[in-house]
């Protein structure tokens, strides 16, 4: 490879961070960078492809991806670029292997949602291969970098695998922390202050907050959040200006605040739904509710469990960081 190509490869650089704007209610999606595995080419059993996909992109020029394998269960085969440029040949080493690609000249990058490129591995011996995207370089037109990390790893996600990618793909853009460096706490429950804290960071919204609920003070983590949402309409309390902020949130309370929070931020709900039928339980939810539920369902960020919506049930995080993962890129 010549000096220059050489130069543009290592440059590479990961996830281009949508900025924060001011103004109302204001939201700008975060771009994200994912691997989709190709069940098809699973279930033949010799080969195993995967597609790196890109979302919510700004303005993509060049990319590195660093991905890890398990070598014992597959081995690289090949990797193909989905985009027109310069695909920078893929090697693997001890499990571990980059996909580079950069385009040429004075053009445009990738914005919105594209498939970046595909690999394909051979499958030695069947097992989980663990295959994982650690990290991607990004380059817009202007050769600026930014770099995303997907290296987040918590060990207590064991019996959570439907939530799994979610919390670390959150986690990675720093959407979601976790209780400590190497736990994530997935079946605690979800405070009322903290699911509306996350929703106005995941979402980007602001507001010039004028005040705050009477028992949410200035010192408390999350007094900005809180103040925002209030100011917007997304937590309107429990009466007598109290917000009981420390109180678990009930799964029916959750998904209320979040509709109110996608309509701030201009994502479209059908407004008119209101039919719950299909549900077991659709008795026990509260006429406040009921359409916030029944749009969201609708949406298909709630997908309900075994028939039921379990609508007083309080919140755990795992279940929030779904639902917010859902808002963000469903």
């Amino acid at each position: 490879m010549r000096k220059g190509k050489m130069t543009i490869a290592m440059c590479l650089i990961a996830l281009f961070l949508t900025a924060w704007m001011p103004g109302a209610g204001y939201a700008e999606e975060v771009t994200v960078f994912t691997l989709i595995e190709n069940k098809e080419s699973a279930s033949l059993s010799q080969s195993l492809e995967v597609t790196l996909n890109g979302s919510n992109m700004k303005d993509l020029y060049a990319y590195e991806a660093l991905i890890t394998f398990d070598p014992n269960f597959v081995e690289l085969d090949k990797a193909e670029s989905k985009l027109k440029g310069y695909f920078i040949p893929s090697k693997a080493t001890e499990g571990k292997m980059t996909v580079a690609f950069t385009k040429i000249g004075s053009v445009k990058g990738e914005t919105g949602d594209t498939a970046l490129s595909t690999i394909t591995f051979k499958v030695k011996s069947q097992g989980n291969a663990n295959i994982k995207l650690v990290s991607v370089k990004a380059l817009d037109a202007r050769l600026s970098e930014t770099v995303y990390n997907y290296g987040t790893a918590f060990n207590d996600l064991a019996g959570y695998d439907w939530a799994k990618t979610e919390i670390e793909a959150l986690a990675s853009v720093g959407i979601i922390k976790g209780t400590s460096d190497t736990s994530f706490s997935p079946g605690a429950n979800v405070s009322r202050a903290d699911f509306v804290s996350l929703l106005v960071r995941a979402l980007k919204l602001n507001a010039d907050a004028d005040g705050n609920f009477n028992d949410v003070g200035p010192s408390d983590y999350y007094y900005k959040e809180v103040g925002i949402a209030k100011k917007l309409g997304i937590a309107q309390g429990k009466g007598n200006n109290q917000f009981e902020p420390k109180k678990s949130i009930s799964r029916q309370d959750m998904m209320v605040v979040a509709a109110r929070a996608m309509k701030i931020a201009g994502k479209m709900l059908d407004e008119s739904d209101s039919d719950l039928s299909r549900f077991s339980d659709a008795s026990e939810v509260a006429p406040y509710a009921v359409n916030p539920l029944a749009q969201l369902i609708k949406k298909e960020i709630i997908l309900g469990d075994n028939g039921k919506i379990n609508p007083n049930d309080t919140a755990v995080r795992a279940q929030a960081a779904v639902i917010i993962h859902r808002i963000l890129y469903k």
